[in-house]
């Protein structure tokens, strides 16, 4: 009999790949995270986490670790809302979570593959008002340039 707990069960499985008593496991539900990023390499949502402060990198950390496993992002933790305007067409959603007395803002949209989030853009929100005062029209651009090589995929953090 093969045990799930076995050490050896990678190595056993791969001897018995048809075996009629070894049941195939779907992979798992959970949400993957990637940032935009531009040909040359640079990658915006990295430059604007590391200027948060240490609070501001934990909220949003246990942001991301909180929602992987929530099967619709309308459910998630910080979910605010579906954007309107010519936002909507590309289907962006906002994101937010508070830290240092702001309140932090991160526009997003579905990626191509299942559960597949991808981060646009990172801001300040106070009222109606954005920062960058341009922010949400750069969500705009970048969701309408998505591309595969320009994701850079967000590793959870699961020791929070």
């Amino acid at each position: 009999m093969i045990s799930c707990n076995s050490d050896n069960w990678n190595a056993k499985r791969k001897k018995l790949p048809y075996h009629k008593n070894v049941i195939e496991f779907p992979l798992s539900g959970v949400w993957s995270f990637f940032d935009f990023g531009y040909p040359n390499g640079t990658n915006p949502i990295e430059d604007w986490y590391q200027e948060l402060s240490d609070d501001g990198k934990l909220h949003f950390d246990g942001l991301l670790k909180g929602n992987h496993k929530t099967e619709n992002p309308s459910n998630w933790i910080g979910f605010r809302r579906y954007m309107r305007g010519k936002l909507k067409e590309e289907k962006i959603w906002e994101l937010g979570f508070s830290a240092d007395g702001r309140q932090y803002r991160v526009l997003c949209k579905c990626g191509s593959i299942r559960k597949q989030a991808i981060l646009l853009i990172g801001c300040y929100h106070k009222g109606q008002v954005y920062t960058p005062a341009d922010a949400l029209e750069t969500a705009y651009k970048r969701a309408k340039a998505l591309s595969e090589e320009r994701l850079h995929e967000r590793k959870i953090r699961y020791d929070l």
